[in-house]
């Protein structure tokens, strides 16, 4: 009865620091002509590694980053980015956000890093090139 009680416990505690990303780099050279593809990498790290990397895309939630994780997303027309926190610890983490115009068939490019100062930290978001995002890991 106890082990169960434990284990009751410890499971949202461990989901909370599972992002939905994927740790595999996303392939960057499928061309949509249709839309513009947003990549986005989560740099890794023991500072921020038990808090999620929340990213909106026009208001929408399209993942939650751990560590070390990727995901992209297809997006028509002018776009915006904010980067918060999510899981544990959210509460000391500010948020960080970006705009960008997008064109038929661009690629757009993203790291997001944990910037630390006493007590707190904050996301944020870089616009960077195809190499630095494959490098991002």
């Amino acid at each position: 009865m106890k082990k169960l009680l434990i284990i009751i416990l410890l499971i949202p505690f461990l989901h909370s620091c599972s992002g939905t990303g994927s740790k595999t780099i996303p392939s960057t050279s499928i061309s949509n002509s249709s839309s513009s593809t947003l990549f986005f990498a989560r740099k890794g790290g023991y500072v921020g590694g038990g808090v999620l990397a929340s990213i909106k895309v026009n208001g929408k939630e399209i993942a939650k980053l751990g560590t070390k994780e990727f995901t992209q997303h297809s997006v028509s027309g002018n776009f915006n980015i904010q980067v918060s926190a999510s899981g544990m610890n959210s509460l000391v983490f500010g948020k960080d956000s970006i705009s960008g115009s997008g064109r038929n068939g661009s690629k757009h490019f993203y790291i997001i890093n944990v910037e630390t100062g006493l007590l707190q930290g904050s996301f944020k978001i870089t616009e960077t090139t195809e190499s630095g995002f494959q490098q991002a890991n």
